[in-house]
């Protein structure tokens, strides 16, 4: 018999707007990471599952931990907001690290706010540097934003 690639079949599922149908699939191959971050995701917007970011939030950092860089991110975030979890700011650079260290522009701009705070051990010069960067790959914004708000040129 052969076996059924469950990520492949639930991303086709999804992408028709079989939402349940995407999440049994899903569900079929939990332990797969990809399976796991595409589990958050329906449960963060409501798909096919109940809305629940607590519920997202868990399928997130499974995900995160089997190396899905936009898992790391939107668990990194859900900790620095606490949606669906308790504020954990060093949980959160945890995560946003691994993905700013992938390339993740707004987990490097999300982490050089947390440092600019001082929390999870940042310093002002980490965060000088993280944003920095963040601004010469083409952030907008929100990373200028920081840079100014937190006096960053000064560090």
């Amino acid at each position: 018999m052969e076996e059924i690639d469950c990520y492949n079949a639930g991303m086709n599922a999804y992408a028709q707007q079989r939402f349940e149908e995407a999440y049994a699939w899903f569900m079929k191959d939990e332990e797969n990471p990809k399976c796991q971050y595409a589990l958050g995701v329906l449960h963060y917007n409501g798909q096919g599952a109940e809305r629940s970011f607590k519920e997202a939030a868990k399928w997130y950092e499974k995900a995160a931990d089997g190396g899905i860089v936009p898992a790391q991110s939107a668990i990194g975030f859900a900790y620095a907001n606490a949606v669906g979890v308790p504020e954990n700011f060093e949980k959160a650079a945890k995560y946003l690290k691994m993905a700013s260290d992938a390339g993740d522009i707004a987990a490097r701009i999300t982490l050089g706010e947390i440092y600019a705070k001082g929390e999870a051990g940042g310093t002002r010069e980490m965060a000088a540097d993280l944003i920095k960067s963040a601004i010469d790959a083409g952030a907008g914004e929100e990373a200028h934003d920081i840079w100014s708000r937190y006096e960053l040129w000064k560090a």
